[in-house]
């Protein structure tokens, strides 16, 4: 049962004779300035819906009878997340008693779902702020490698093999600084897509991570499927993929067998790509929905699996994790095949 002191308003605010959000709470407007200039104007129903089929009547019956009401327990979605509140309507009249409008609150219980978002919002703040912080410090250090890059290719031009894996140290080197740069101006949200062949993009990630897994005796087994071309930036799912295989091959510091496939799948009649990495590591000790608070390692902060799910979701992908202590991770990337 909840308690009854600790009610707080979620939203505040007023509306015209066609139900249209024409102001609100000073408190509310004061904290979310930017937000209240996109809603002004708009139904209040496209801000908070409410789940009772019945509450626009009402309104519309507070309007004609000039009485207010109250909606007792109403399961509402506001800018204080998912929750039950209780909804107060208030009819406003004019100088002439002519009813203008009316002001509508919503008074709800600060419950743990409302707590667990702003604990949840918090991080991501903190998430943001790590991996700005990271960005700036890394583009010193990278140009310091290509430097050292550049001259192993001049000092051992006459090393074929040695020749070829500093070349994609290179081209590596150049696209993460191109990545830092883009991510210090911009967002996931603006990106450039083209049609990528992801088995071929696998191939060149096997290529680049294969002297690691040597070192680490890990085995690489690599089983490309049939599947389609995606519509998406070749270098956000490099790097999205890159991130799980990494988390991967930490997991497993004496050995063990790294698996990467390649399916298509059906669902509800949309096309997806399936890309399948799984290991044979120390595996999670609990399964974990939110990726964001996700970590297979004491060192880890689950920045890399956070950045990946926000990739895949950006082009209407998902992320899906199972894992057994002991028994190793298995993670699955989604993407819908756009035509």
């Amino acid at each position: 049962m909840q308690p009854n002191n600790i009610k707080q308003v979620c939203f505040d605010c007023t509306l015209d004779t066609k139900l249209r959000i024409t102001s609100c709470g000073k408190e509310f407007e004061k904290k979310y300035e930017n937000i209240f200039q996109d809603i002004k104007g708009q139904p209040y129903y496209k801000i908070i819906p409410l789940s009772n089929n019945g509450t626009k009547e009402a309104f519309k019956s507070a309007l004609k009878n000039g009485r207010p009401l109250t909606i007792k327990d109403q399961k509402i979605i506001c800018f204080c997340g998912r929750k039950k509140a209780d909804i107060h309507i208030v009819p406003i009249k004019d100088k002439a008693g002519k009813i203008s409008g009316l002001t509508l609150r919503a008074i709800a219980y600060p419950d743990s779902i409302t707590l667990d978002s702003l604990k949840k919002s918090q991080r991501l703040l903190n998430i943001g702020k790590v991996a700005a912080t990271l960005a700036h410090g890394v583009r010193s250090p990278l140009n310091a490698i290509k430097g050292c890059v550049v001259y192993i290719q001049e000092k051992y031009a006459n090393e074929k093999q040695l020749i070829e894996f500093s070349k994609i140290m290179e081209d590596e080197i150049s696209r993460l600084d191109h990545f830092i740069a883009n991510f210090l101006s911009t967002s996931i949200s603006e990106k450039s897509s083209s049609q990528v062949n992801i088995n071929n993009l696998l191939k060149k990630i096997k290529t680049l991570i294969s002297l690691q897994a040597q070192a680490s005796k890990i085995k690489l087994m690599f089983q490309y499927g049939h599947i389609a071309p995606v519509m998406i930036s070749a270098f956000h799912l490099k790097h999205a993929i890159l991130n799980i295989i990494n988390n991967a091959m930490d997991a497993m510091t004496s050995g063990g067998i790294l698996t990467v496939k390649t399916e298509m799948n059906n669902s509800s009649g949309n096309n997806i790509v399936v890309i399948e990495v799984s290991d044979t590591g120390r595996g999670i000790e609990k399964r974990m929905c939110d990726v964001i608070a996700l970590s297979s390692q004491k060192k880890g902060k689950g920045l890399g699996m956070f950045i990946t799910r926000e990739i895949l979701r950006s082009y209407g992908g998902s992320l899906e994790i199972k894992s057994d202590k002991g028994l190793g991770t298995c993670v699955k990337l989604y993407l819908p095949q756009k035509r």
